[in-house]
């Protein structure tokens, strides 16, 4: 059960490239976890990693003074608010990793396609 990268995704920042790429390493890292001890480690890399990029893209938007900075910022904390309740579950034994497959997979390649993407657009243009 795997997300796999294809550089279709890039949106031309190879740093932000970059990261896109590493988060996918970490989501597949949860998705392939096989016990409740490995599953809470790569979950909390998940969302370590998250934190970190989302950190790198918000201050380059700050800034760039990027005019869709509210909108972008507040895709990312719902993105934050679902790692917490993918934590819960795990801790509560509840995890349904098809349905979370499925969402994060969803979540990162339309918010790469459009999200970010309008940010890389931005970039260009400065």
């Amino acid at each position: 059960m795997r997300i796999e990268w294809r550089d279709s995704y890039k949106i031309g920042n190879a740093e932000i490239d970059a990261q896109h790429q590493e988060w996918f390493g970490k989501i597949n890292g949860f998705l392939e976890a096989t016990d409740q001890d490995s599953l809470v480690l790569c979950e909390m890399s998940m969302y370590q990693y998250t934190r970190v990029h989302f950190r790198h893209e918000e201050t380059l938007m700050r800034s760039l003074k990027y005019p869709g900075m509210g909108d972008h910022v507040a895709k990312h904390n719902e993105m934050l608010s679902h790692l917490n309740a993918i934590s819960e579950q795990i801790a509560n034994f509840t995890l349904d990793r098809k349905k979370w497959k499925d969402f994060l997979s969803d979540w990162l390649l339309n918010h790469i396609a459009t999200i970010d993407t309008q940010l890389a657009e931005f970039i260009d243009q400065k």
